[in-house]
């Protein structure tokens, strides 16, 4: 019993960081409304997430799992509203959720187990590649497959791939998750987004608490963002079911030009 005690007082006990402005707070907030609007139709709703956490004095290992706080509680927020508006997932989901379980545990456990001067150079370094990726290629992430796939090994191992990227870092695994749903496999973008943050969900269930062990959750902070993601979740998903494919598209444009510059943006102050 005394174990166990100890391990959730580890777990919930936040890290030290310093008290933010009430106005860095209502920033986050508004970060949050906007992110969880890109994630729900698109993705790179973390590129301004994961900054604007270590904005308000978090370092980017406590801001890297704190931010998971609100990926999981908007992502609950998407399937539920989701499912209330008749988007099914049809069993894409639980068929690829082994490999990406097995690669976020590990991606987890490798990225809270990094001291920040290893993690802030490994950030900014994929945030660059990011930004030049997404400029150079913006529509690679939407375009639609030729035909529908079913789900094999070549499917399996990119799972386990994004599954150990979201668990290491989280920032912009919609874009490649897209591309396997969407590009690879063949599913409608409306249906594709549902599984993404049904996969995105069951991750994040493992991760989070990796993250809370090693004392890198700031659990005020990730509510607060939490807060807007989970409205920004909700208008988004309401937006894409209603407006169909070629709203979907104009957000991930959009996404992808937000992202980018929050990326480059980022690099230029390291």
């Amino acid at each position: 019993m005394n174990a166990l005690k100890t391990a959730l007082s580890l777990a919930f006990e936040a890290p030290d960081v310093a008290v933010a402005s009430p106005w860095l707070l209502a920033g986050l907030t508004l970060a949050g409304v906007l992110a969880g609007v890109l994630n729900a139709i698109a993705g790179g709703g973390s590129f301004l997430t994961l900054p604007m956490l270590m904005i308000v004095g978090l370092s980017p290992s406590v801001a890297n799992g704190t931010m998971r706080v609100a990926v999981l509680l908007q992502g609950l927020v998407v399937v539920a509203t989701f499912w209330r508006r008749g988007v099914r997932d049809n069993g894409t989901a639980p068929r690829l959720l082994i490999p990406v379980l097995a690669g976020a545990l590990a991606g987890a456990f490798a990225a809270s187990h990094l001291e920040d001067a290893v993690l802030r150079p490994v950030f900014g370094l994929a945030l660059v590649v990011w930004a030049v990726l997404l400029a150079v290629r913006p529509g690679s992430f939407e375009k639609t497959g030729e035909q529908t796939r079913t789900i094999g090994p070549l499917a399996w191992v990119l799972a386990a791939v994004i599954g150990l990227y979201g668990g290491f870092m989280q920032a912009g695994v919609g874009f490649p998750l897209l591309a396997l749903l969407v590009s690879y496999l063949g599913l409608s973008p409306v249906r594709a987004n549902l599984v993404k943050v049904q996969i995105v969900v069951a991750y994040t269930v493992i991760a989070l608490p990796v993250f809370a062990q090693a004392g890198q959750v700031a659990w005020s902070e990730g509510l607060v963002l939490a807060s807007g993601t989970m409205l920004g979740g909700w208008v988004g998903t309401r937006w894409q079911v209603v407006g169909g494919a070629r709203l979907i598209r104009r957000f991930v444009m959009a996404a992808v030009f937000v992202a980018g510059a929050a990326m480059i943006a980022q690099w230029a102050g390291r």
